[in-house]
């Protein structure tokens, strides 16, 4: 099961995925993130993943999806710091996010 909270604050998404990411949940990420990331134009995207307990294979690929297609900047956290998507940068908490992104 994935649950994803999405909340915008000064021109950024805040994305926070609970639960597993996998082949079987993908599409609700992809419906819900993506659809909007392509139709609103989201240039400055907060992922939080600190509450998923398992990603695959496919999760990883459907993460790497929404970093490719964002304009501007995509911070992940990830508190662990592990490297999950190559040129992704990591932090620990929301407010480091959105003092790296500058706004």
């Amino acid at each position: 099961m994935l649950d994803i909270d999405i909340d915008s604050k000064m021109g950024i998404l805040f994305v926070r995925l609970f639960g597993r990411l996998t082949k079987e949940t993908r599409g609700k990420l992809n419906e819900e993130v993506i659809k909007l990331i392509h139709n609103v134009g989201i240039k400055n995207i907060v992922l939080n993943i600190q509450n998923l307990n398992y990603i695959d294979k496919i999760g990883l690929k459907t993460l790497e999806k929404c970093y490719k297609i964002c304009n501007k900047s995509f911070i992940c956290i990830n508190p662990n710091q592990l490297d999950l998507i190559g040129n992704l940068k990591y932090v620990t908490d929301e407010l480091t996010a959105v003092n790296l992104i500058g706004v």
